[in-house]
């Protein structure tokens, strides 16, 4: 019964009308109820119980007159209503106006009039780990501000902003939204006083064209140059437009950075928290130091001589950046040394080593770093443009024993995989129906080391391909979980790393996100355009590389050394490696200190550039 009343209520209520009467009606029962009670504690007055009713509801709904006469009454009555409907006009119009005018505010269309601001034009899920980064980075500066512009309501941008980002301590974070091709409404962020300029590329705009976006951005600037981060799928264009801009455009290729750094991840484990840690803020960082203190010695005395930072390489005085030099370099008075340190700010200390340059003058470095190939069997699930980027880069270090399996659906995919220039075995298995069971039967039958999870990009929206991928994933590492397969790494290649929070903790997963990883650079690149010559080279396919090799693969026996850092140093520079750092138990230490001693064991990679 209590369910069809309240049913039956809701129904009356929902047309406006009947609110109305259902007000007159609860003010008539209230008006009841009151009378009532001042009867019972003695407030009763005399006169007819009609007539007290009424006065008590006049009071409730402030008719102006006490007449008990039924006609004035009536006349009263048409007054208020008269009255109510008038004021009621004149508020509603009032609080439209006012509504109005702060629905503008929020649709931000209002002028910003910040200086020194970092301007975010375009909007993807990278915009986040931008927001954590730079927080990161002025951690010992004033508050810093970030304008947020694109072409989505400024209400939706400002939810979705609390909602994943709902720290903003340190950070002041404004909204502006209109086209992001239109000079004059650019023209509202203050772009020609902003500190750098990010451009994302827009995955909510399906009519997004980044080039008429710098050009536009372009012809807001004052003749002072900003600096324009871009975020770009490919590098189509951005030559020319570096070409017109005179190098004021710093593009980062998001497909590039995943694709070789998922690559590297491929051969070793650990290789992807290591990329992370060396482009966070959380953490040391890379800076450019003076090389006065150094001049006349050679690049490896500097690299054993740094106590608490790394050398990494040399911009010499002509600019010209040296990443991993040859070990036998000279320093000259207007080098600067390229190093890993804790800040900018610190005073590069010598580290006292005994028989540092004896060591030194017995070492032969060899003429090329080693390239080791590995043995890995590896499966490929799903295909795309990127997937065949990843694989292509990889390649190179898989030997004639190695195998690459891939398991994809023929018709999601625009071309098939193509291996040409592999010399191990392969196999291409195309699938349609019970998936599940294909995928089991190849798992169980075979000892595959990794299992690369790609979504199907080129056919799918990224949201589609990235669900495709996390349920995939899901099943995959349930299935290794079950059977007890726990040697097998998985990695999973994810567009928008926002998900990466809808994967269950397990021991397989190995994350690449692309739009986290080309986050961390951009963010490096808004505070310091000039490592831009050192992400290009450790991204680019060719060049020097972050890579990790076993303690093992040194070919000496440890087992009953006392070895510090500046063993290991010398270990690596006998092939060549610029040392960088080690990892031991799984844990990464990033510019040791160079007397830290160092415990041995099986679990001990050096980490290099080389």
């Amino acid at each position: 019964m209590r369910l069809k009343l309240r049913y039956y209520f809701e129904n009356f209520i929902a047309y406006k009308s009947n609110f109305i009467y259902f007000l007159l009606l609860f003010s008539a029962v209230f008006a009841l109820i009151i009378l009532v009670l001042e009867f019972s504690l003695g407030l009763g007055e005399e006169g007819s119980f009609i007539n007290l009713w009424w006065l008590r509801f006049q009071r409730l709904l402030e008719i102006d007159g006490s007449s008990e006469n039924f006609n004035q009454r009536i006349v009263d009555s048409i007054y208020w209503v008269f009255n109510v409907a008038f004021s009621g006009t004149v508020i509603g119009f009032l609080a439209a106006k006012i509504k109005g005018f702060i629905d503008d505010l929020k649709k931000g269309h209002s002028i910003v009039i910040d200086e020194g601001h970092y301007l975010i034009l375009g909007w993807n899920s990278t915009i986040f780990t931008i927001f954590e980064e730079i927080r990161n980075a002025n951690e010992n500066q004033s508050k810093p501000t970030i304008v947020c512009y694109s072409k989505m309501d400024n209400i939706e941008m400002r939810k979705k902003i609390d909602v994943e980002f709902p720290n903003q301590k340190n950070l002041r974070i404004l909204t502006r939204s209109g086209s992001l091709n239109s000079v004059a409404e650019l023209r509202r962020t203050n772009l020609k006083k902003s500190k750098v300029v990010i451009i994302l590329d827009d995955l909510s705009d399906s009519n997004f064209s980044l080039e008429t976006l710098i050009m536009a951005v372009k012809m807001n600037m004052s003749k002072k140059p900003i600096p324009i981060i871009v975020q770009a799928k490919t590098n189509e264009n951005i030559s020319l437009l570096n070409e017109i801009f005179k190098k004021q455009i710093y593009a980062i290729e998001k497909n590039k950075i995943i694709a070789n750094v998922t690559s590297q991840a491929l051969r070793n484990k650990h290789i992807s928290s290591v990329v992370l840690d060396f482009l966070n803020y959380d953490g040391d960082e890379i800076y450019f130091f003076s090389a006065k203190n150094f001049v006349g010695k050679s690049y490896k005395q500097v690299m054993l001589m740094l106590s608490s930072a790394t050398a990494i390489g040399v911009r010499r005085n002509n600019k010209e950046l040296l990443l991993n030099p040859q070990k036998d370099y000279i320093i000259e008075m207007e080098d600067q040394l390229i190093v890993i340190a804790q800040d900018d700010d610190m005073n590069l200390e010598f580290s006292n080593i005994d028989n540092l340059n004896n060591s030194l003058n017995e070492l032969i470095i060899a003429d090329q770093p080693n390239s080791k190939r590995e043995n890995l069997s590896i499966l490929v699930l799903g295909w795309s443009s990127l997937g065949e980027q990843i694989i292509n880069n990889a390649i190179p270090f898989l030997d004639e024993r190695a195998k690459l399996t891939y398991l994809y659906d023929c018709n999601y995919i625009k071309s098939e995989p193509s291996t040409k220039n592999f010399i191990g075995e392969s196999r291409f298995i195309q699938y349609s129906e019970k998936k599940e069971e294909v995928l089991k039967n190849l798992i169980l039958e075979n000892q595959y080391d990794v299992i690369l999870i790609l979504g199907y990009d080129d056919n799918f929206s990224s949201q589609k391909s990235d669900a495709n991928a996390l349920l995939v994933n899901a099943y995959v590492t349930n299935l290794l979980n079950t059977e007890g397969l726990n040697d097998i790494r998985v990695i999973l290649k994810l567009t928008d790393g926002s998900k990466k929070e809808l994967i269950k903790d397990n021991n397989f997963n190995e994350l690449i996100v692309s739009d986290s990883l080309s986050s961390l650079i951009i963010t490096q690149l808004a505070d310091n355009q000039e490592l831009s010559g050192i992400f290009e080279e450790l991204f680019s396919d060719t060049g020097n590389k972050i890579s990790i090799s076993s303690i093992n693969d040194y070919g000496f026996n440890y087992q009953e050394l006392d070895l510090r850092v500046y063993d290991l140093i010398l270990l690596s520079l006998k092939r060549n490696q610029n040392f960088i750092g080690y990892i031991l138990d799984d844990k990464l230490f990033l510019n040791p200190s160079k007397n830290k001693k160092v415990e041995i064991n099986d679990s001990l990679f050096i980490v290099y550039i080389a």
